[in-house]
């Protein structure tokens, strides 16, 4: 039994160390900031931002996609730094020397609420950009998504660096003609 929770621990501290190391990473890899509000590491408000400048909005659409936006990038710069002093603590919590199973569990569970809450607010403030859009320029949007964003979105799981990471989200289901 002990052996297990050894184990156990072990493996989550595996997993939740080099994560910790990422959030607190601020830069993407190289140190510089992205060209292209769509580059792999940019935030998902970034890259909307970038996609709705694309999409040719007309000056009243583009003032209210710009105030979600900028709302949302609050909220996620808010949750990005709580979200990062939960991974310290995750850390803390896994450089003891006997960590206890329990905390850390439950600071695994705090991690991924705030995860989720980042999500949320982020689709809720893509829901809300949306809503102001012509069908047309949605079907673009929808077009954009899928070529701008994660392999997944791009109707390639399953393929590529991140086929063998793991659990994915679903691609979306195929447009109905």
């Amino acid at each position: 039994m002990k052996i297990e929770r050894l184990v156990a621990l072990a493996l989550a501290a595996w997993l939740a160390l080099p994560l910790a190391a990422g959030v607190a990473r601020a830069e993407p890899p190289g140190g510089r900031p992205p060209e292209r509000g769509n580059a792999p590491w940019a935030p998902p408000d970034a890259r909307l931002e970038q996609q709705l400048r694309e999409l040719g909005l007309d000056s009243t659409q583009l003032a209210k996609a710009q105030a979600i936006l900028a709302d949302a990038k609050r909220t996620r710069e808010e949750i990005d730094g709580r979200l990062q002093k939960t991974f310290e603590a995750m850390r803390t919590l896994l450089e003891q020397d006997t960590p206890n199973e329990a905390a850390v569990m439950s600071q695994a569970d705090r991690i991924g609420a705030i995860r989720t809450e980042g999500r949320k607010a982020m689709l809720h403030a893509l829901l809300a950009v949306r809503a102001d859009l012509t069908p047309a320029q949605r079907q673009k949007l929808n077009e954009m998504m899928r070529r701008d964003g994660p392999p997944w979105r791009r109707g390639k799981h399953g393929q590529g660096a991140g086929a063998a990471g793991g659990a994915h989200e679903p691609a979306p289901p195929p447009a109905k003609e």
